[in-house]
């Protein structure tokens, strides 16, 4: 039994020495979005701690995720009715993150089994969106994830994570202009043989700042105000521009 014991005890002192952890940071926790805002570009970097940094250092792969919240989202179908296209059909799908950025050191087939990436939601095919019953729901998805693409708020950059030797590492997370605003969360993933050895989460703030924030308080706060002004604003710019260009005499 202390025979045993003795090898317990020497095995996770092992383990310990050969233990490996993130650091990570970011160049900005807080994007402000105003009314000049055209888009922001981050900076995720970080640093592998280990023991012995060049002990097969060839075999560490690491990934970057950048989330959004959590949202339900609608996708519609079209169809030609009469030689006009019109919404036919539409599907909720729940758990949609509003932004979702994905880069890594090289493919994600290569880094890890398809049940690590789908346990981690590693992957625009892996996201662990709540799909309606139905036996087209995988049509919705696909139309899903294509038009968050086309929006730029879905990513993936394959190779996008730069090593620069055996334990540093960085990439560029790119936000467009159409952002939404929302508390995001900065992951990073150290892998070997196929597992996590360590993992990394930070949370990252998108917000309106200037007038914008004001507008949008007062909006929340005082609703139907808000819709009444908009509603007087439109309507005096309409006079204003029936005045300007009335027909003279």
């Amino acid at each position: 039994m202390r025979r045993w014991l003795l090898v317990l005890v020497a095995l996770a002192g092992l383990a310990v020495a050969n233990a490996e952890d993130l650091a990570v940071g970011l160049t900005e926790d807080i994007i402000r979005i105003t009314s000049s805002f055209t888009g922001a570009e981050i900076v995720m970097y970080g640093a592998i701690e280990a023991e012995n940094v060049y002990e097969d250092a060839d075999e560490r792969d690491i990934v970057v995720v950048v989330r959004g919240a959590e949202q339900a989202a609608t996708v519609r179908k079209r169809a030609r009715v009469g030689g006009v296209w019109v919404n036919a059909d539409e599907a909720v799908i729940h758990r949609v993150p509003d932004f979702y950025y994905l880069a890594s050191t090289k493919d994600l087939a290569r880094i890890a089994a398809p049940a690590v990436l789908a346990r981690n939601g590693l992957g625009l095919d892996n996201l662990p969106l709540e799909l309606p019953r139905r036996a087209d729901a995988a049509d919705f998805r696909k139309a899903l994830i294509r038009n968050k693409l086309s929006e730029q708020l879905f990513h993936e950059d394959i190779g996008g994570v730069t090593m620069n030797g055996p334990t540093l590492f960085q990439t560029r997370v790119r936000l467009p202009a159409n952002v939404p605003t929302g508390q995001y969360t900065a992951e990073a993933y150290l892998f070997r043989d196929g597992q996590i050895v360590s993992a990394y989460s930070a949370p990252l703030e998108v917000d309106k700042s200037g007038v914008e924030r004001a507008m949008y308080n007062f909006a929340q706060r005082h609703g139907i105000i808000y819709g009444l002004a908009t509603i007087l604003i439109a309507v005096l710019m309409g006079l204003g521009a029936a005045y300007a260009f009335r027909e003279k005499d």
